[in-house]
């Protein structure tokens, strides 16, 4: 009689663990997952800011959740979400069974920027070796970090050495006065075309301006160092 139970037993152990393998290997590989998000936030960020570093990680996920694995996965960030800092990005599965959730993420960037060799006073127009370009950190946008020194830009406030520098910080020369004739250029990739215009407001290099044109249209451009105005089709 033991012998019968033990033999079921084992015959039910036997039948029953390729089921459980089966089942265990059609579940989301969460390790996998996580790596794969890492790589795509990496990537994005790279690409948004080149000659950027991305350094990202994602938090854990709920142990509790079991989610069946997943043939056509994607990864999204939520509306207005950066790609620098902390962050939730969307993990979505298509097919064969839809679900989705998110993950919270920090992403570090570092790359290129101006930073100050020496203090620097506010007003003051560095020179030469004052300023150097090194590899930082970015604690914001590193759209907002210059890697070129505008000419005759000078620092609103006093900078530390070894302090990167923000657009902000720098005070630039008028490039455009109101009233004063500007030349409009709109370009593709294939041509470009010029057009005088009024400019209506005063502008630094790189600042928005407003231009009226001959016909009367006004149109709307970033101010460049030599006068004129960059008008994007």
């Amino acid at each position: 009689m033991r012998l019968h139970a033990l033999f079921f037993l084992l015959l039910a152990e036997i039948l029953f663990w390729p089921a459980q393998a089966l089942a265990e290997a059609r579940l989301l590989d969460v390790p996998q997952l996580r790596l794969q998000a890492v790589a795509w936030l990496e990537q994005q960020a790279m690409t948004a800011f080149p000659g950027s570093v991305a350094q990202a990680s994602v938090g854990d996920v709920d142990g509790r959740l079991r989610l069946p694995a997943c043939s056509e996965m994607r990864f999204f960030l939520p509306a207005n979400a950066l790609l620098w800092g902390r962050g939730s990005i969307g993990v979505r599965c298509d097919a064969p069974s839809p679900w989705s959730f998110y993950l919270s993420y920090q992403n570090r960037l570092s790359g290129p920027a101006l930073v100050a060799t020496r203090p620097i006073a506010a007003r003051e127009i560095p020179r030469g070796s004052d300023i150097e370009v090194r590899l930082v950190d970015y604690t914001q946008s590193p759209d907002l970090y210059p890697r070129v020194w505008p000419a005759d830009a000078q620092v609103n406030r006093p900078l530390a050495a070894g302090q990167p520098i923000m657009i902000s910080w720098l005070s630039l020369p008028t490039a455009i006065k109101a009233g004063a004739k500007v030349r409009l250029q709109v370009g593709t990739t294939t041509f470009t075309v010029s057009q005088e215009g009024i400019a209506l407001n005063t502008a630094a290099p790189g600042e928005m301006v407003r231009v009226k044109t001959p016909s009367g249209r006004i149109v709307q451009g970033v101010a460049r160092q030599d006068g004129s105005v960059d008008v994007r089709p």
